[in-house]
């Protein structure tokens, strides 16, 4: 499911969340308008490869070239090269060592997070913050919202590199949205969230009790997935531990009271009124 919009209106401009974007956005750019072996270098570089963490620097630089992805070897005219039992043959790629161990990893556990991996990765994680982020901005206080985001992507790294100290840079704000989203399920759970569900060829749209639109998320799209061990390169743990973090800083941070407004007809904001589903 994507999220569209919440029904819980902001009473300020949430100035944070649009920098966070267009920071994220303009790494990114830059990013994509580099040379190839450049960006690759760019990536080693300022992502977080957890096993830095967990080795000391020479054992880091030793190790890093034999865990370099394999990809398939391709003839002139691209087809895939098989050995005479008709396997495909693979090459494995070379790593920047130098980029990658350039920076220590206590700083590039920081830096990762405004890198992604692709277009989809960034307007995915940038509408879930834009949905979620500005309310939770807007109970805490800007200064404080920037605090919280990057404690929760930091708890969501470590996360990760305790449930899987892997050996590929870690890249994306996923584990400080999800933190987000763990923080706008405990203050906003009933909230309808209007989201958009693709389904094969037909796509539809659905109204959703914030409370079960992230149960999903983080159930369903995240522990599902990582107990069972997909082998797709997402980072899940990264997002349980963000969306864990999230929802435990929460209740320890002070908050904004939230102005009283007259309520107009229509679909409010955090009221406590169940949601529905409205397709």
């Amino acid at each position: 499911m994507i999220p569209i919009r919440d029904d819980n209106p902001t009473h300020g401009t949430p100035y944070v969340t649009l920098g966070l974007i267009i920071i994220n956005s303009a790494i990114f750019l830059t990013q994509v308008t580099m040379p190839h072996d450049k960006a690759d270098a760019f990536i080693w570089k300022y992502g977080f490869v957890p096993a830095q963490l967990t080795h000391s620097e020479a054992e880091f630089k030793a190790e890093l070239p034999g865990h370099a992805p394999i990809v398939p070897a391709v003839d002139r005219t691209g087809r895939v090269r098989v050995d005479p039992f008709g396997r495909p043959l693979g090459i494995r790629q070379s790593i920047p060592v130098e980029a990658a161990a350039a920076l220590p990893a206590w700083v590039s556990i920081f830096t990762c997070m405004f890198l992604h991996g692709g277009w989809m990765h960034l307007i995915g994680n940038m509408l879930y913050l834009w949905v979620f982020g500005n309310n939770i901005e807007d109970r805490l206080g800007p200064i404080l919202f920037l605090l919280f985001y990057i404690a929760t992507g930091l708890v969501g790294n470590i996360a990760h590199t305790f449930f899987e100290a892997s050996w590929i840079p870690l890249v994306g704000a996923s584990g400080a949205i999800s933190g987000v989203m763990g923080a706008y399920m405990i203050l906003f759970h009933r909230v309808r969230i209007l989201a958009l569900v693709p389904m094969g060829w037909y796509w539809f749209t659905i109204k959703l009790p914030a409370w079960m639109f992230l149960g999903i998320y983080i159930g369903v799209q995240n522990l599902f997935p990582a107990y069972f061990g997909r082998g797709d390169n997402v980072a899940y743990w990264a997002h349980i531990g963000g969306f864990a973090g999230g929802a435990a800083f929460i209740f320890l941070l002070p908050k904004r009271s939230r102005p009283i407004v007259a309520r107009r007809a229509g679909p409010g904001d955090d009221r406590d009124d169940d949601a529905d589903f409205v397709l």
